[in-house]
């Protein structure tokens, strides 16, 4: 009896002092570390202050201003010229391994262009972009997946105020660059402009979580501002464009820009566009700071006023091609989507699809076959500098230099003219073809040489008609076939992605300010067409890929004045109210899993909002009622409470036989540690490795149905006392403006305060979708206003 006795009260003093030893050693330990901590910080304050002379009393001053005024004032100068730089060299970075990647294709191509057999150089010319689009396609799968695409649609999204998880994370960014790296030097037909602006964007982010600039993230609408900025960093490491960067992150990101956001953008797209130049003077040799595709037209009279007209043609056939464009990518999309033996392929293994597609494509661009036909052998940007060449083509005295550019666009069979239509159907075809691919790709550059090439077209035919020049009272002014060019690159790009900015964006690249006036009027014109055929370029991508991203403004002469909210709100709220059990609140998520936020009543019968309350909360409120940690709470109150009992009794009994006796009836409790008894133990006794003392399933189920009986007090909840309300008699045109312009992803319809439904995203683009195509009639505002009055 008294070994029993024994072993129990080692079992008992082992079960509480080998916490209360690991709790000493901790405690301990963090104790050591941080007095440890505490000397070294007041060792290098004692180096600081014992910095004497000059040196010491400039790191003090220097340490000061900087607490003082880029610590309150300039700290989002400095985080938008360290955005910049970062930006600026990893766009470098991008363009140097292209480089190297093509370098590599012609010391595999070159021995063998001239001499080889035609298989050897076949294989040549395609061994290296199937591997780096294969390459591309497994690195992103494996890294990153939602690097793939241009991520200019997400961004659109992301702006909106609609999180989209991972798609700013640090394995993206890493995916985005070698993506687009490995993607451009293979040689597609695709660009470098949204993945960069999707680059830059995670940059910022990735900054925001630095210790000195986390300031600028406390709010989620500085943190937008600050991605808005960024995304003009893109643009303008892209093209070394800051002025037309700012712009066209303003026009294809946003649909209320915040003009207090304008100088952020400026800053960062100048810093990093000027430090992207100069990193080519300071590695390459550049002689200085001057335009990616550097023009040099007559500025006297670079064209004529009755070319005016021949400018609005080449708008009219690039508003044309831009939305055929359009809307064959638009089918093919749907095609490969659909298409269940590409789903086959791409789940049976990833690589297939990619690899297939480059090489269809390196096929076409082979030099010995088709792509002899349309100067296939030169990169890209030359041929959209030879394209912008201010000679004809076709004139008959030409230099050593003119004429060696002439050469690269004829064969002994054919002329520039079939070369340049056989560069805007490969471009056309290939790039529509290339951008199913899963790789980070763009699509800008490929449209921007196929409206080059258009325009250069009609340049040549104009100089054939007119080999003297136009003559306007008397005065004769020559045809300049690169402006025209620039034109129609400006024009059909502007049409495809239906923004105006393009045509700064043109006048910067080139340096050439000439030909503004026709740039505009020509991007005019071909954006007006392509608005009226259909979407443009990312909002059709938001639309495919189903992004809750509501469309543009209707037009004017339709029934958004005469549709209101209550014409296609939710009825069926799903609501909580004050004193409601804890069972219904948990069948009320079990069956509304998408719901993020539930609307507050104060009763189920006059429904009056009081607030809303995060999917979350309600989560966590139900976990603290029913969970593992208040149940194990309330048994302790339980334990505590028998132990006081017990311990009463104790006092009562004598010793004797009444002691021996209760010895006997000694049973053990975990839970229950007895002060009186010594707390000695012997060596061999081994302790168990886990005690639970909790209930048995039964009484655990019957305790929880108890427990969810009772009604829920949400004030232990955040409540947000002031969700956004509207009314029920709120336009369409009102609720699309209050959407876009506040960000909101849902909003409460009221009548007096008594919710009556509730409106998201979802149920506004599908009003408006209803509207323009007249399945939703407005009501007759006649008749509403007599009944009002």
């Amino acid at each position: 009896m008294k070994k029993r006795r024994d072993l129990s009260q080692d079992l008992l003093y082992d079960s509480y002092i080998a916490p209360i030893q690991t709790y000493d050693e901790k405690k301990t330990s963090d104790l050591f570390k941080i007095s440890y901590v505490k000397q070294e910080e007041k060792k290098l304050r004692k180096e600081l202050h014992k910095a004497r002379g000059f040196k010491g009393w400039i790191f003090r001053i220097s340490a000061y201003f900087w607490r003082i005024l880029f610590g309150h004032f300039a700290e989002e100068w400095v985080f938008l010229a360290f955005l910049g730089i970062l930006v600026a060299l990893i766009s470098y970075m991008i363009d140097w391994g292209v480089r190297m990647c093509n370098w590599s294709r012609m010391w595999l191509y070159g021995p063998l262009a001239h001499n080889g057999h035609p298989w050897a150089k076949y294989f040549a010319w395609i061994a290296l972009p199937v591997t780096l689009c294969m390459f591309s396609a497994g690195f992103v799968k494996l890294v990153g997946p939602k690097a793939v695409g241009s991520g200019i649609p997400e961004m659109k999204t992301l702006l909106r105020g609609v999180p989209i998880p991972d798609f700013l994370s640090f394995n993206t960014l890493i995916a985005k660059v070698v993506g687009i790296t490995s993607t451009l030097g293979s040689t597609m037909p695709l660009g470098k402009e949204g993945p960069l602006m999707h680059i830059s964007c995670c940059c910022a982010h990735l900054i925001g979580k630095i210790t000195t600039f986390q300031g600028i993230y406390q709010n989620e609408s500085r943190k937008l501002e600050m991605l808005a900025a960024a995304t003009a960093v893109g643009v303008g490491c892209t093209f070394g464009a800051p002025i037309a960067g700012v712009l066209l992150s303003v026009e294809i990101t946003t649909a209320y820009y915040g003009v207090r956001n304008y100088w952020r953008g400026f800053c960062a797209a100048v810093w990093g566009a000027t430090f992207y130049r100069l990193l080519y003077v300071w590695i390459e040799g550049v002689e200085s700071v001057t335009a990616v595709f550097k023009t040099s037209f007559f500025v006297d009279t670079p064209w004529a006023a009755q070319e005016l007209l021949a400018f609005s043609i080449l708008g009219i056939i690039c508003g044309f091609g831009a939305a055929f464009y359009m809307r064959m990518r638009i089918k093919f999309g749907r095609f490969i989507k659909g298409s269940k033996l590409v789903a086959r392929i791409k789940k049976a293994n990833h690589f297939v699809y990619p690899g297939f597609i480059s090489l269809v494509v390196a096929s076409i661009n082979f030099p010995p076959g088709i792509g002899q036909f349309m100067a296939g052998h030169l990169g890209y940007a030359v041929q959209v500098k030879h394209m912008f060449a201010n000679f004809s083509w076709m004139a008959p005295n030409l230099t050593v230099a003119q004429q060696d550019i002439v050469n690269q666009w004829k064969t002994p069979w054919t002329g520039p003219y079939l070369h340049l239509v056989c560069l805007i159907a490969f471009n056309f075809v290939c790039n529509i073809i290339s951008a199913t691919m899963p790789i980070p790709n763009g699509s800008f550059a490929p449209v921007f040489r196929i409206g080059a090439a258009a325009g250069r077209i009609l340049g040549e035919l104009m100089n054939t008609w007119y080999p003297t020049g136009l003559s306007y009272y008397g005065r004769i002014t020559r045809i300049v076939p690169g402006g025209y060019a620039l034109v129609g690159a400006a024009a059909f790009s502007g049409a495809v992605t239906q923004t105006m900015c393009v045509g700064v964006l043109v006048l910067e690249m080139t340096s050439q300010i000439t030909h503004v006036i026709p740039i505009l009027i020509a991007n005019l014109i071909s954006n007006s067409i392509a608005q009226l055929c259909g979407s443009g370029l990312y909002d059709s991508a938001i639309k495919a890929k189903k992004l809750p991203y509501l469309p543009d403004m209707l037009p004017r002469n339709s029934a958004i004045y005469s549709v209101y909210v209550e014409d296609f709100m939710i009825t069926d709220v799903k609501y909580i109210y004050h004193g409601m059990p804890f069972e219904q609140l948990k069948n009320l998520l079990k069956d509304n899993k998408k719901i993020k936020s539930f609307p507050l009543v104060n009763n189920p019968i006059r429904l009056i909002l009081l607030g809303s309350i995060q999917r979350l909360q309600l989560i966590e409120l139900i976990e603290r009622q029913v969970g593992k940690h208040r149940r194990l709470q309330e048994l302790n109150e339980e334990e505590q409470n028998e132990l006081k009992k017990t311990r009463s009794e104790q006092f009562k009994t004598q010793d004797g036989d009444e002691s021996s006796s209760d010895e006997d009836k000694f049973t053990y409790n975990p839970a229950y540690e007895d002060p009186y008894e010594p707390k000695s133990r012997p060596k061999s006794v081994k302790l168990p490795n886990k005690r639970v003392c909790d209930l048995s399933p039964t009484t655990q189920k019957r305790w929880e149905r108890f427990q969810m009986q009772k009604p829920c007090d949400f004030r232990l909840c955040h409540i947000d006392p002031a969700p956004f309300q509207l009314v029920e008699r709120t336009s369409l045109l009102k609720v699309h403006s209050l959407f876009s312009l506040v960000g909101i992803n849902t909003a409460y319809v009221t009548t007096i305060g008594r919710l009556i439904g509730v409106v998201s995203l979802k149920e506004l683009r599908q009003a408006i979708s209803d509207v323009k195509s007249g399945k939703l009639q407005g009501h007759n505002i006649s008749i509403i206003v007599s009944e009002e009055t």
